[in-house]
């Protein structure tokens, strides 16, 4: 448990005005932290304007500052991507924590980091040298030598942590929003529509519709979170061969809508505490061929009655998380329930 004192201040490093998954577990975080009575802020970057909260997020109820105290008794939590605070003198003071909501991620910004300087001579030594200047790559060398801590969302990122041998302080996965639950629509009538994401999905789902257009494919794509609960409750699959950069929220939402999921094995989806679809659901797209999955596809809108009762326990576990998240923040953080 970190030793957190009465006067400590809690920083959360958030994007500005932006809505996606990380965003939302970093608010979750924010306003648990405060149930628990710590004092606990958001602090927002590429913010412009006065109202730097995206809509979504206002019901967290969390304050934000436009400065953080650099003291040795306050904590700065920050997401994967964005590592800068730690290498910042005006902030060399203050503990850092990185909440690693996604390992794919992070590999994915720090991959861009090296290719935008890799003509540059002598890059490394600048950065050290010159810290304003150049920039310091966050690589896992830099981050241990700074003496970050490290919280693991998945058992991805638990496993990724563990292996480069960062110090670890726990693991707390976020949940469902509240407002989700009030999109399901059990009584919505369940048809042979297949649902998927052109955003997380390539040439293997490619390949896959391509042998199977007889099939009524559906595209998730510039939809409201309410015209996705509605497409979400009367299909029948959602289909995800993403990369799976941490634990991701559009398959969960499927589940609850009573979908059946079909994934691939890459990032988070390759363990099984993290993406528990039923044997057969879950494929490997170095080694399944597609008329493979279209076979479990077919055969799923066929006996979906039967197949749906499958996922039972995936979708007991999900209405379980935030129980869960609340005890692990309090497992890491400490604190006591506010009355």
């Amino acid at each position: 448990m970190i030793q957190i004192k009465p006067n400590t201040q809690i920083y959360i490093f958030c994007p500005s005005n932006y809505a996606t998954g990380g965003p939302e577990a970093l608010h979750q975080l924010g306003k648990r932290l405060i149930e628990l009575g710590h004092s606990v802020f958001m602090y927002y970057f590429y913010h412009q304007g006065e109202h730097p909260v995206h809509q979504s997020y206002i019901k967290y109820n969390v304050p934000f500052v436009n400065e953080i105290e650099n003291q040795k008794g306050n904590f700065l939590i920050l997401p994967e991507t964005f590592l800068e605070p730690i290498f910042d003198k005006n902030y060399s003071a203050i503990k850092k924590i990185v909440w690693w909501l996604s390992v794919t991620n992070y590999e994915i910004v720090l991959d861009n980091a090296k290719e935008a300087v890799k003509h540059k001579k002598f890059y490394s030594l600048k950065s050290r040298l010159f810290p304003n200047k150049y920039k310091t790559l966050p690589t896992i060398t830099k981050l241990k030598l700074k003496g970050v801590l490290n919280l693991a969302h998945s058992h991805f990122s638990l496993d990724f942590l563990t292996r480069n041998e960062m110090d670890i302080i726990g693991k707390i996965s976020d949940y469902m929003s509240d407002s989700f639950y009030e999109r399901i629509d059990s009584s919505t009538l369940k048809e042979d529509i297949l649902l998927y994401n052109p955003k997380k999905n390539g040439e293997y789902l490619d390949s896959i519709m391509s042998k199977s257009q007889h099939l009524n494919w559906k595209p998730l794509v510039n939809m409201s979170p309410d015209e996705v609960a509605i497409w979400m409750n009367k299909s029948k699959l959602y289909v995800d061969f993403g990369y799976h950069p941490g634990q991701e929220r559009m398959p969960r939402e499927a589940i609850l809508m009573k979908c059946c999921v079909v994934t691939g094995s890459k990032g988070s989806a390759a363990y099984q505490d993290d993406v528990p679809v039923p044997t057969g659901f879950k494929f490997d797209d170095s080694k399944d061929s597609a008329e493979k999955v279209i076979r479990r596809l077919e055969q799923t809108l066929a006996n979906f009655d039967e197949d749906t009762k499958l996922f039972k326990d995936y979708r007991i576990r999900i209405i379980a998380e935030k129980a869960n998240f609340n005890k692990a923040v309090k497992l890491v953080f400490g604190g006591s329930e506010k009355n």
